[in-house]
Parts: C-alpha cells; structure tokens; sequence
C-alpha cells in the first residue's frame, strides 16, 4: 500500500481553505449583527447591516447543508 502525498496533501489544504472562508463569514456576520444591534440601540438606521449579516448566515447554512450532502451517501 501506497500513500499519494500529493492527493493528501491537496485534500488538506482545500480543507484548510475551506475552513478559513467559513469561519470568515460567521465572523463577520457576527460583526455585522453586533453593529446593526448597536446602530439600532443608538436610535440610528441600520441599513444594510442586519440584511447582510443574515444573508452571510443563510450562505453558511447553505455551505453545511452541502457538506453534509457530499458525506451522506443516502442522498446520492
């Protein structure tokens, strides 16, 4: 048995990738929710705020319901 590094080592940075973008979005999301919470506290409009922090939330939702569709086998 052998070991294809390259294919693992491929494997673990789309991984890695993958989990910085994610991470990324709900931190953001969570910035944006806080500012709107906080804009919104103050009296002020809050815009776009809260709209784009959902928004990054349903796009992150939507990325975990894909990955679990890809690990599911039953759904193939």
């Amino acid at each position: 048995m052998t070991i294809n590094w390259g294919a693992l080592g491929l494997v673990a940075g789309v991984t890695l990738v993958a989990t910085v973008i994610v991470v990324s979005l709900v931190a953001t999301a969570a910035k944006l929710l806080d500012a709107g919470h906080v804009r919104q506290q103050a009296g002020q409009a809050t815009g776009f705020t809260l709209v784009g922090a959902w928004a990054l939330l349903g796009i992150v939702g939507l990325i975990v319901l894909f990955g679990l569709w890809l690990v599911i086998p039953y759904f193939h």
